[in-house]
């Protein structure tokens, strides 16, 4: 009577915050949710001559849902990136810097004229990052390979207290 009771009551709360957590996780990614790459991908306008195009993405990975990170490049916030999203970022060609895991660490990319560059955001262990970010320059046929159920949202910074 009582136990069985008490069992049924803890699995039913147990479903009810999983229901609100996935709630809540849809209704955050929403925040950044955009068009699916595949699709996107042909509205995105035409790189200048005298420009070079960086991609920043991130795969899906349930554990790191909530967790943003904030593309920083040469020491400026530019913005958000969230599991399973992608956006691009128009830059001068030439040497640049990717600065991340609160500018412990940084990467030195350069992106050619007319070329463009994909940067990969994974969420890592401590013990591979202090920060646990690591960010990887990935081939372009690699990285258009895993860019499927990716969408491309709008590069912005959607928490200014994420870039205090």
């Amino acid at each position: 009577g009582f136990w069985m009771s008490f069992i049924n009551r803890s699995s039913q709360q147990n479903v009810a915050k999983k229901v609100g957590m996935f709630i809540l996780a849809v209704v955050l990614v929403g925040c950044a949710t955009g068009e699916p790459f595949g699709t996107a991908k042909s509205k995105i306008p035409a790189l200048k001559a005298d420009k070079a195009r960086i991609f920043v993405y991130r795969s899906m990975n349930p554990l790191a849902l909530f967790k943003p990170r904030v593309f920083t490049l040469d020491g400026k916030p530019i913005a958000d990136t969230y599991a399973s999203t992608i956006f691009y970022h128009d830059v001068t060609p030439g040497s640049h810097d990717v600065n991340f895991n609160s500018g412990r660490d940084k990467l030195a990319i350069n992106v050619p004229a007319g070329g463009k560059i994909y940067l990969k955001y994974s969420i890592v262990d401590d013990s591979v990052a202090i920060g646990n970010t690591a960010v990887t320059v990935i081939d372009n046929k690699i990285a258009e390979d895993e860019l499927t159920g990716v969408h491309l949202i709008e590069a912005a910074i959607r928490n200014a207290d994420e870039v205090k």
